[in-house]
């Protein structure tokens, strides 16, 4: 304003250069926006050119608070663009601006299925998922998997069990249940062998066959075999039967191993934390139980340990799904 002024009184004034150009006060004003304007431009670009490359990436926002700087700060603006250049440089940003765009997930065709060549998993997969396949095909298939793992074949077969075929859908039915029962049976076997026992003397057999149930009961839950209620209560009992072994003989490194990763199930990573502990005592493989304790930090939002134990491994872990977690939090 002040300076607004001071070029209406010159304007004003008929012995001030202003009237000699403009004769009139509003044209003088105009004259001094017009001026304004065009030195605003001017510090902008040049302001622009000195500037960091991460700040002229970005021309446009940049740009524009320079030109508004330079513009309501007539002279004052030039002083603090020179100040914005000195600080961009003294403190540079350390983190690139980077542009990130949505992935789709990838989709496999069941046409190509042909040209698989590896994976035998993947190939069964897929067959049984092409539904213009030949029903003679997906049987085919089907009966392949009892060549691969029960821990692999039975999150498969399950999410089939809906199948609109009749023949497809009860042979996985057949399948799963029978691999159910068989490690059913043999826990029926060690109840009536444990019904045997007295509760005085014979602490050894006793320790052996409640080591042998809880391994059962393990099973179930390893292969993937129970859901649900029955999942709760085949942790439960699996639990309960290691308590006992190791209450009969503290040395047992597996049974510790295990009440952890029941203990991390049920969401309790403290509790198994201490049973990691004893198992490492016990002598069980510490790389085995490395990638256990480092879950049991993250659950507990102890991050510096989770790298520190997965620092750890004396050479670079083997399994596929370690590997990447390594490279994550040790890089």
């Amino acid at each position: 304003m002040q300076t607004s002024n001071a070029f209406n009184a010159a304007a004003a004034n008929p012995d001030s250069w202003m009237w000699y150009l403009t004769g009139t006060s509003s044209a003088a004003l105009l004259i001094f926006f017009v001026l304004q304007i065009a030195l605003s431009l001017l510090v902008m670009l040049v302001s622009m050119r000195f500037l960091p490359l991460i700040y002229r990436n970005q021309p446009r926002p940049v740009a524009f608070y320079l030109f508004v700087l330079s513009l309501t700060i007539p002279f004052g603006g030039l002083i603090i663009c020179i100040a914005v250049i000195t600080l961009a440089y003294r403190f540079p940003l350390k983190n690139k601006v980077s542009h990130i765009d949505e992935v789709k997930w990838p989709t496999f065709e069941a046409a190509l299925v042909e040209r698989v060549k590896h994976g035998s998993g993947s190939r069964i997969r897929v067959q049984l998922d092409n539904r213009n396949a030949p029903v003679a095909v997906r049987m085919a298939a089907l009966l392949a998997m009892q060549t691969i793992p029960k821990r692999t074949a039975s999150p498969i077969l399950r999410e089939f069990l809906w199948d609109s075929v009749e023949d497809v859908r009860l042979l996985m039915y057949a399948m799963l249940d029978s691999a159910e029962k068989d490690v059913t049976q043999k826990i029926h076997v060690e109840l009536q062998r444990l019904s045997k026992l007295s509760t005085e003397g014979n602490e050894k057999r006793r320790y052996v066959v409640h080591a042998h149930l809880a391994q059962l009961h393990w099973e179930l839950i390893y292969q993937n075999l129970v859901q649900g209620d029955i999942y709760t209560y085949t942790a439960t009992q699996a639990d309960f039967y290691a308590q006992q072994a190791l209450a009969l003989n503290a040395g047992n490194a597996s049974l510790w191993n295990m009440r952890a990763r029941l203990a991390l199930a049920r969401n309790q990573p403290e509790e198994a934390e201490q049973y990691l502990q004893r198992a490492a005592e016990a002598g069980f493989p510490s790389d085995r139980l490395l990638p256990f304790f480092a879950e049991c930090a993250y659950l507990q939002k102890d991050y510096p340990t989770v790298r520190s134990a997965l620092s750890a491994f004396e050479n670079r872990s083997t399994l596929p799904f370690i590997q990447p977690l390594q490279r994550y939090w040790t890089s």
